[in-house]
C-alpha cells in the first residue's frame, strides 16, 4: 500500500476517534442543560423558548417535538464514525463504505425536512398559548449546498470505484 492512502487512512482514524469525543460531549452537554439546567439547547426557536418557559405549554410535547432531531444527529453520528471506519481500514470505494455515505445523505435530507416540520408544530402549539404568534419556516441555503456537495461526492465516488475496477483489470 502506498504512502498516501495508509496517510488517508491514518487521518481517518483520527477523525473517527474526534467524531466519538465530540458525540460523547454533546450528548453530556444537551443531558447537562436538559437535566441540570432545565433547558433545552438544541435547534430551539424563540417561539420554543417562550413555550418552554410558559407555565401551560407540555414541556413533553416540546421534547415530543425536538425528539427527531435528536435521534437524526445522534444517528448521523452514528454513520459518519462507520463510514470512517471504513476509511480507516482503506475501504474507500467499498459497497458498505457508499451505504454508509448514502445513510448520511438521507439523514441530512431527513434532517431537513424535520426542520421544517419542527417550525411548524411549534408555530401552530404557540397559537395556544400567545396571541400574537405566527409560524415561521426557514430554509437554510447552506443545508442545499451541503446536499448538492454530498451528492456530487457520491457521484465522484461511483467514478472512482468504476476507475479503480478497470485499473484492476487492465493489471
Amino acid at each position: 500500500m502506498n504512502v498516501n492512502m495508509q496517510k488517508l487512512m491514518k487521518i481517518s482514524g483520527f477523525f473517527r476517534v474526534l467524531v466519538l469525543v465530540v458525540m460523547a460531549a454533546v450528548a453530556i452537554y444537551l443531558g447537562y442543560s436538559y437535566l441540570v439546567l432545565d433547558e433545552i439547547r438544541f435547534e430551539t426557536s424563540m417561539q420554543f423558548l417562550e413555550l418552554w418557559d410558559h407555565e401551560g405549554a407540555s414541556q413533553g410535547v416540546l421534547l415530543a417535538i425536538q425528539s427527531p432531531s435528536f435521534i437524526t444527529l445522534f444517528l448521523g453520528f452514528y454513520w459518519l464514525q462507520r463510514l470512517l471506519s471504513h476509511f480507516q481500514l482503506g475501504l474507500f470505494f467499498g459497497n458498505e463504505a457508499m451505504r454508509c455515505y448514502l445513510w448520511l445523505i438521507w439523514l441530512k435530507v431527513l434532517g431537513m425536512v424535520l426542520e421544517i416540520a419542527q417550525h411548524l408544530a411549534t408555530g401552530y402549539y404557540h397559537k395556544q398559548f400567545f396571541e400574537n404568534s405566527h409560524v415561521e419556516i426557514r430554509l437554510d441555503p447552506g443545508n442545499l449546498t451541503t446536499l448538492l456537495l454530498m451528492l456530487l461526492i457520491v457521484y465522484l465516488l461511483k467514478a472512482a470505484k468504476e476507475i479503480e475496477a478497470e485499473n484492476k483489470e487492465f493489471i
